[in-house]
């Protein structure tokens, strides 16, 4: 078993972390071997050499951007991706409902089973969680601005002012042999239904179903987002009027003005851009489902 881990993510956490998770491992007669990044690109290259070397289990320690980078190499391979959260969103763990405590997640570690998912692809790239465009994506672009602050009071004051700055825009969306015209704000296209730390943007999304959700939220005046937007916590904005809910194995989007995709809270490229889902292309390790 082999652990990357990114020390600085969640404000230095990582490391504490791993300390703690190889400890953990240790009283348990585990073997495995720890390699923190040094770089960026780092978890790339080492989850490469795993992968390379025959190791079995990959085990992620950090946030939702290792995680990205880790499981990007193992989808498509018999290479079992491993998560222990150690970010500030953790989304991937939140969608797949996997514990969020260091000691339960170790424990699905060593005494879980493992379960192929669905992942999505935006071009040429995987992601895990939700991928946005429109007002969501500049949300995203701005966030990432501030490495160190993602927490839901930044999300929530991001979203305010990018509202007023910003304004809706004609997508064209070409879905499983429909075409779907609309004047929205965003389009959120979901494999799994977390993101933004636990904002249910796309409440229905999961991965096991061979299908990517996506939520639209058409061109409502400003104060009416603003007051529609604290229900996309629970996943409730989806009944409110405007919002609309499409789903497809494969979407391609287009628009009229100049438009970023995120995907999992990094810059994947402009539209155009096709998404799809990739069925059970990624093994993860998953808690054992308790028989009655």
């Amino acid at each position: 078993m082999r652990l990357i881990v990114n020390p600085t993510s969640g404000r230095g956490r990582g490391a504490k972390v791993a300390e703690q998770v190889s400890r953990i491992l240790n009283a348990r007669g585990v073997v495995h071997e720890l390699c923190a990044s040094a770089t960026p690109d780092e978890p790339t290259k080492l989850a490469q050499a795993a992968v390379k070397d025959g190791c079995p289990c990959v085990v992620a320690i950090g946030g939702d951007g290792l995680v990205h980078q880790v499981a990007n190499v193992l989808v498509g391979t018999e290479t079992t991706l491993g998560i222990i959260p150690a970010g500030i969103g953790n989304d991937f763990v939140r969608g797949l409902r996997l514990p969020l405590e260091i000691d339960k997640a170790v424990e699905v570690i060593v005494d879980g089973v493992d379960q192929r998912v669905d992942v999505g692809q935006a071009n040429d790239r995987y992601f895990l969680s939700v991928a946005v465009i429109g007002l969501a994506a500049e949300i995203n672009r701005r966030a990432n601005q501030f490495k160190r602050l993602r927490v839901s009071a930044l999300y929530t004051a991001l979203t305010v002012i990018s509202v007023f700055l910003d304004r809706p825009v004609r997508f064209t969306i070409q879905y499983d042999g429909q075409i779907r015209q609309c004047f929205s704000w965003l389009v959120a296209i979901g494999n799994t239904w977390s993101s933004a730390r636990g904002m249910a943007l796309v409440p229905a999304a999961r991965a096991d179903d061979g299908i990517l959700d996506a939520c639209i939220v058409n061109g409502m005046g400003k104060i009416e987002l603003l007051y529609t937007f604290p229900r996309v916590f629970a996943g409730r904005h989806i009944y409110s009027t405007g919002i609309d809910s499409i789903r497809g194995r494969e979407l391609t989007v287009s628009a009229a003005s100049p438009c970023s995709v995120f995907a999992d809270g990094e810059y994947v490229g402009p539209l155009p851009m096709t998404l799809r889902a990739v069925p059970r292309a990624l093994q993860v390790r998953m808690p054992k489902v308790r028989q009655r």
